[in-house]
């Protein structure tokens, strides 16, 4: 046994001397680990902040290498594999991520399924799990059993961010910003149009591809940030559902085929009623939520005239023809609608009489709300012009549907 050893600390090795001292004598090396302003107002304590990320850099190389490789023997190899990611994150001035965001309370029977050129839905891995249990944003309130509640991710892949001059500056993969939030919910949207499941997401997160900001045993390094675009009712104990809804290969292919038409898609109306359909059905409010609804098929069937209403549940009748998964028959498809805009028309008038209204009787034996009555027709009524884009146009649905001049084969 060694007697008298000194120990060694990054203060006392002079190869970590060295590296600071080469660092701070070129200066656009340096100024990446300078530190704009002073978050050090008081200049007694001479905190050497540029010291201090420069040598974090080398701990994470230290950490990396052994969580890697479990091996405390150097070797060349080894060390430059170590080292590469964080020299990356140093130098590059696009920093390659993959975007992921956990699809909530929803099963898959697969491991990958491509929806898009670089967008696919993947199982998420374990070390994923639990690199992601740290992420969150503490100006949103997300329950973390919500948050973890997923086995699939929405991925994006081929994104890059652009690095900053300092690397104390670096944090907007933290910030909701950074993320592509309009296609994450055209991709929501999507699964809402071919499906009643409820679902939704609580995280986004981008995973570094070739680079670290920093090291954590030999965990992926992702940053990222949490939001509600969830139903509020998840927090209700939904965790401790017995069987998690899942989709079938059917609905996933046809998913993919919505997704891809929404993408395609060059009508405002199509990118707004999406829209509406994702806050309707995630709205604590149920009255807001009908708004929501109704205004999205306004959007989609309105030609601007008078009698709208009218006009609008003839549309909704004729669409429903074209909808092999509707199980009303036009006429009954009218007189819902009707219904749907007598509720609509008491909550824009401040009526006391809401529930008379708010209760529609499908049969003898079975009654809805308006809410969920409507949103059906909404989602039907996408599905419809997004396979058949020339009923995107209300005239044509007028012309070919109701009148007949044309045969109605999209």
């Amino acid at each position: 046994m060694q007697a008298n050893v000194p120990h060694k600390t990054e203060e006392t090795l002079k190869s970590f001397s060295d590296l600071v001292e080469f660092v701070r004598t070129h200066d656009q090396l340096h100024r990446r680990f300078t530190v704009q302003g002073s978050p050090n107002p008081d200049k007694e304590l001479k905190i050497e902040f540029d010291k201090i990320l420069i040598l974090s850099g080398v701990k994470d190389c230290i950490e990396r290498y052994i969580h890697r490789f479990g091996d405390f023997e150097y070797d060349q190899e080894k060390a430059v594999s170590a080292v590469e990611p964080t020299v990356s994150y140093i130098f590059n001035q696009k920093l390659d991520i993959e975007i992921s965001v956990p699809i909530l309370f929803l099963g898959f029977n697969f491991d990958s399924f491509q929806i898009a050129d670089g967008i696919s839905i993947e199982r998420i891995s374990k070390s994923h799990h639990r690199a992601r249990y740290k992420v969150k944003s503490y100006n949103t309130s997300t329950h973390q059993n919500v948050v973890s509640s997923a086995t699939h991710a929405l991925v994006l892949k081929g994104w890059y961010v652009p690095n900053t001059e300092r690397m104390w500056d670096f944090d907007i993969l933290s910030k909701t910003r950074a993320y592509p939030i309009e296609l994450i919910d055209e991709f929501f949207g999507a699964l809402r149009v071919i499906t009643q499941v409820e679902t939704g997401y609580a995280q986004v997160y981008a995973v570094a591809k070739e680079w670290e900001a920093h090291c954590t045993a030999d965990l992926p390094y992702l940053k990222g940030a949490t939001l509600r675009s969830y139903p509020s009712w998840f927090e209700d104990y939904y965790w401790n559902i017995e069987n998690v809804p899942a989709l079938s290969d059917e609905e996933m292919d046809e998913a993919k085929i919505i997704f891809n038409k929404v993408q395609s898609a060059k009508e405002n109306s199509i990118s707004l009623a999406l829209r509406r359909l994702n806050r309707c059905v995630i709205r604590d409010d149920e009255e807001d939520a009908v708004l929501d609804a109704t205004i999205a098929l306004e959007a989609l069937l309105s030609d601007g005239n008078q009698e709208m209403t009218h006009k609008l549940a003839l549309r909704v009748g004729a669409l429903s023809k074209l909808d092999d998964r509707s199980q009303k028959n036009p006429s009954q498809a009218f007189k819902d609608v009707k219904k749907i805009y007598g509720y609509r028309s008491a909550i824009a008038h401040g009526s006391r009489d809401l529930d008379k209204k708010r209760i529609i009787k499908i049969t003898e034996e079975k009654s809805t709300t308006a809410h969920d009555l409507v949103v059906d027709y909404l989602r039907m009524t996408l599905r419809v012009v997004l396979k058949h884009e020339k009923y995107r146009a209300p005239k044509v649905i007028d012309e070919q549907l109701l009148l007949g001049e044309e045969s109605d084969n999209a």
